[in-house]
């Protein structure tokens, strides 16, 4: 369906991610800049409300705030959504195969993917996840864990495709 994307070597994007809660009117608004290499992993630059990077990588997710690092204790479902979200950004659609049953279809150049989980124990924890898109971009992936509890992220429109510099790479990876 999606044939001719290829996998990216790169992505830097802005984002801005929304997280719905069963006990908020409105959701908790979260904007930032995406990384992904594909030697280093999946960095999301948060920048408001508070600053901070999240790295998830072949080593696990590391999150640095205020000068600080900390490991999150392991958690199966947000690992593998963030796995599924680094796969999803670069087109890798092999990868993605092997943890989820995929659905698509698409319409001239806007397309749209369903990513359901084959453990079942991450269906009923993580349900699906759902990505639209244009042409080759990656536009909004929702992770839809209940009918009143969601997270959505926009994704804008990408830099063009670059290595990062050592700055970047010291600052956003490992």
């Amino acid at each position: 369906m999606l044939a001719g994307l290829d996998q990216r070597a790169t992505v830097d994007a802005p984002f801005e991610e929304h997280r719905w809660f069963p006990f908020r009117k409105k959701p908790v608004v979260l904007k930032g800049e995406v990384r992904i290499d594909a030697a280093q992993g999946l960095s999301l630059h948060y920048r408001e409300p508070q600053e901070r990077v999240v790295i998830i990588d072949r080593q696990g997710m590391l999150m640095r705030q205020g000068g600080r690092e900390t490991t999150p204790p392991a958690d199966a479902r947000a690992g593998a959504a963030n796995e599924a979200l680094l796969h999803i950004l670069r087109f890798d659609f092999a990868s993605l195969a092997a943890s989820f049953e995929l659905y698509g279809r698409r319409a001239d150049k806007a397309w749209t993917l369903a990513l359901v989980p084959r453990a079942e124990e991450l269906r009923r924890t993580l349900g699906a996840i759902i990505v639209t898109g244009e042409a080759d971009l990656v536009r909004r992936i929702e992770l839809r864990r209940s009918a009143v509890q969601r997270v959505e992220i926009f994704v804008g429109d990408p830099r063009p495709p670059a290595p990062f510099t050592a700055e970047e790479l010291h600052r956003f990876f490992r």
